[in-house]
């Protein structure tokens, strides 16, 4: 008897130690092990709430009590929704994927938030809707094409990696768009309009490249030889 609760006793150990080591990386598909992957340069590749950041202007002061999401434009149901209305609906949560800076430099996160998709659905859209320009509180904007919102299934993240988003992270929400650089990831959210044909946001009047696709051998470092272009 005593060499079966031995037995026993290693059996768990050994079960213990294993499940220990596993990561919520290895049930995902976008990034491999981003937990302590090394960068092409060596350094290891940050969380979001740890790297670097970029903004065009100060982080704007934001009230949750009087803060309002708008869906607009060529639609024919407005939205507009306070924060206990966004908090409300259902969440959706990302695997861990790369925000790329086309200064040469990543960040991982897994981002939590609203879907975009059912922000469309219910606004629904008009037959002449094509893209979506986001507005921040600051006053930053970016277009994106309603075919790949839809397609990569674009969320409104107000949580990365567990934590409410910082204040220099874009709260209270901020656009993910997987396989994108960063200037498309617009911060601070505040209004989705809707209109026929693309529209230049804040960087891409500076002759950034409207799409913002990371090349796909970039992205391979990452992801593995498996990584797809981005088609939409």
């Amino acid at each position: 008897m005593k060499y079966i609760t031995a037995f026993i006793m290693v059996f768990f150990i050994i079960l213990i130690a294993c499940e220990s080591k596993k990561t919520p990386q290895e049930s995902t598909d976008h990034v491999k092990d981003a937990y302590t992957f090394a960068t092409p340069k060596g350094s290891e590749l940050l969380p979001a709430e740890r790297g670097p950041v970029r903004d065009v202007y100060e982080p704007p002061a934001v009230n949750l009590a009087s803060f309002k999401l708008k869906l607009d434009g060529k639609v024919s149901t407005h939205l507009e929704l306070g924060w206990r209305q966004i908090q409300e609906m259902q969440s959706v949560s990302t695997d861990t994927m790369l925000m790329y800076c086309v200064e040469g430099w990543e960040v991982w996160g897994v981002w939590r938030g609203i879907s975009i998709n059912e922000l469309l659905d219910s606004a629904q859209p008009a037959e002449d809707a094509t893209h979506v320009l986001f507005h921040g509180i600051d006053g930053y904007t970016t277009a994106m094409p309603m075919t790949y919102l839809r397609k990569y299934n674009a969320i409104l993240a107000y949580e990365v990696n567990g934590r409410p988003l910082k204040k220099h992270d874009g709260y209270p929400l901020r656009l993910v768009a997987f396989g994108l650089f960063g200037y498309k990831w617009a911060k601070y959210v505040t209004r989705l309009e809707l209109i026929s044909g693309s529209r230049l946001g804040f960087w891409e009047k500076y002759g950034y490249d409207d799409k913002a696709l990371v090349p796909v051998e970039r992205r391979r470092f990452y992801e593995g030889a498996n990584a797809e272009p981005i088609e939409f």
